[in-house]
């Protein structure tokens, strides 16, 4: 006789996300001689050749219910000079495109400085070296801070972009997009770019209180989710209001890191308690937000146009490490990437909007298939701000190993309720839900799996409550979404 997998869902809210799920949305045009990896030409310029392009990637937006988006940039979008700032540049008018249509569905941003990538503001020891050039720290703080006084007074107090809550101040710190004389990118004196990095944050927190600028400081934005035992030791903790971190090289813990193309590759069950675990308590006695600003999957390659980050074995780890973060307090989710040319350095992205061969602008944005069905229903279904429920499991082990995954999120808006279910192991698993609600809705199986016959792409299969659970099949390999407020094929995602 079978096995069966016993899931429980109560009405126990067990966490509310801050914020949501999203994807990182670039506003960067154009290549540098520096390694930038894929946040280049993902997006189009906002042009009129270029508008059913445009139209048909909002609605793809609209689809997979981007909540909390990660818009980037650099300092040559809009200040190549000190003091001549350029509002209407084509990476600009991006910018603004996307703050429009997150202003328009409610979501939130952060807006991150990838890194400046100025003559007037990188150490001199780099500046004769582009690549160089873009990997400096700033070496006028007070000017980098001012120069964010001076954007966000733009988007903000004139432009009325409410729905930035977040800038982010440079992309991965602890890598080398944070040099310090004499550092290389090949010799790096951490606590050096630990200490200046605080030094940066406590400088942009002065202009912007100075300036009454009300955005919070996110921060440190290390990579890849490593261990510190203890944030608060920290120089760069003082002067965050949230923190994030950013996730790529984890596997499937039954996998063995050492056969996997990283050789950074680490079991995520080991890592997440190592990492969010102790973060999220640390961060919550502070009254702090815990972020994962950047996730994806580089476990199974990412070079050049390589298919594998966006592939379903790609994608299924990442859903799974998004059931995984929720159930450990994650207050915000962004993945890479919303867009993404996809010949760079893989395939991230959720929608495509480049022909790789030809290496030109398609005329519509499509979907990426795995990933915008797999981790883009996941995120589709979840809404804004959840309310995670307590779900349990029973029956998941396979060969002494977590097999499945499950939460559970209520929408505080209209009182939805959808679990997200991951099944990594080979097998079909019979599954009983006990929903311990006073009501006994119909319930709604949506599937994504790799076997187009138990796969159901948008159709929804309807689930009766019998004996007092519902009773369903787990497929191998699999997502699993349960709700009781089914979407339509074309609506937009939950917000």
């Amino acid at each position: 006789m079978e096995s069966m997998l016993k899931i429980g869902v109560t009405n126990e809210v067990v966490h509310q996300m801050a914020s949501g799920t999203g994807a990182s949305w670039h506003a960067l045009l154009h290549p540098t001689l520096g390694h930038g990896g894929s946040a280049f030409g993902g997006t189009p310029p906002v042009l009129p050749q270029y508008e059913n392009l445009w139209q048909s990637l909002e609605q793809h937006a609209a689809w997979l219910g981007l909540k909390f988006i990660r818009a980037e940039i650099d300092w040559k979008c809009w200040l190549p000079q000190r003091g001549e700032p350029i509002w209407d540049s084509p990476e600009m008018r991006i910018l603004d495109r996307i703050l429009d249509w997150a202003q328009n569905h409610g979501s939130d941003v952060m807006l991150q400085c990838m890194w400046p990538d100025v003559d007037w503001l990188a150490f001199p020891e780099y500046r004769d070296d582009l690549a160089l050039r873009q990997v400096s720290a700033p070496s006028n703080l007070p000017a980098f801070a001012q120069s964010w006084v001076l954007l966000l007074q733009k988007l903000i107090h004139q432009r009325g972009y409410t729905c930035i809550k977040w800038i982010n101040i440079v992309n991965e710190p602890n890598y080398y997009w944070w040099l310090v004389p004499p550092d290389t990118r090949e010799s790096r004196n951490f606590q050096a770019q630990a200490n200046y990095l605080a030094s940066a944050l406590k400088a942009v927190r002065a202009a912007l209180n100075q300036a009454e600028i009300s955005v919070k400081l996110m921060g440190p934005d290390y990579t890849d989710l490593p261990i510190i035992e203890d944030l608060t030791t920290k120089p760069w903790w003082p002067y965050v209001d949230d923190v994030d971190f950013h996730s790529y090289n984890s596997c499937f813990d039954w996998e063995d890191p050492s056969t996997l193309v990283s050789q950074a590759a680490y079991p995520i069950g080991e890592r997440l308690r190592a990492t969010l675990i102790p973060y999220r308590e640390q961060t919550q006695q502070a009254g702090r937000g815990l972020y994962l600003t950047e996730y994806g999957t580089q476990t199974y390659g990412f070079k050049a146009d390589d298919p594998a980050p966006g592939s379903f074995k790609a994608s299924l780890k990442d859903t799974e490490l998004f059931i995984r973060a929720l159930n450990l307090g994650i207050d915000g989710m962004n993945h890479w990437s919303f867009t993404n040319r996809g010949d760079l350095d893989g395939q991230w992205q959720f929608v495509d909007t480049w022909d790789r061969q030809w290496k030109l602008w398609l005329e519509d944005a499509h979907p990426h298939e795995a990933s915008y069905y797999v981790l883009g229903q996941a995120n589709r279904h979840l809404p804004h701000r959840a309310k995670l429920l307590n779900t349990a499991l029973q029956g998941e082990l396979i060969g002494g190993l977590q097999r499945v995954f499950a939460a559970s999120a209520r929408s505080p808006r209209d009182g939805s309720i959808s679990v997200f279910m991951v099944n990594d192991s080979t097998e079909p698993l019979p599954t009983s839900l006990t929903w311990n609600f006073p009501e006994r809705p119909p319930l709604y199986r949506l599937v994504a799996s790799q076997d187009p016959a138990t796969s159901s792409g948008t159709n929804y299969e309807r689930l009766d409550l019998q004996e007092g659970h519902y009773s369903f099949v787990m497929p191998a390999q699999s997502l699993v979404i349960l709700t009781d407020s089914p979407l339509s094929p074309e609506s937009p995602g939950r917000f």
